[in-house]
């Protein structure tokens, strides 16, 4: 059980393991984005990123989604139940969680119209 004063506010979660991992992945594949513009001899190219990510990096999404204070339990806690699910999955490449193929699209399509018509230089 997760103490109270884990969370901001109204605790969203009774135990750690509660979480939903493909919550967290989609929340930063949608904050950190799945293409790259890139410029290579003058052309702009653009590459698909964030096939690959490390536990450790979808921690702020786990403690933004759920409402968990910033301290060293609940990093820890997002950290190895991402790490384990993972495994569960057999998704798990060295250091790295390979983001499920259907969540990427998705998660692709949503930054897609997110940045249509929106072109930024780089």
């Amino acid at each position: 059980m997760i103490n109270k004063n884990m969370f901001y506010g109204e605790p969203i979660l009774k135990e750690y393991r509660d979480m939903d991992i493909r919550e967290i992945i989609r929340e930063h594949l949608l904050i950190k984005g799945t293409k790259e513009k890139t410029r290579i001899e003058g052309d702009t190219i653009v590459i698909d990123t964030n096939h690959f990510v490390s536990p450790k990096d979808l921690v702020r999404s786990g403690l933004f989604i759920y409402g968990l204070k910033d301290n060293a339990t609940n990093r820890s806690a997002i950290v190895y139940y991402c790490e384990r699910w993972a495994r569960i999955n057999q998704i798990m490449e060295g250091p790295c969680i390979k983001v499920p193929e259907d969540l990427w699209k998705e998660c692709d399509k949503k930054n897609c119209e997110f940045t249509q018509g929106k072109d930024r230089e780089v």
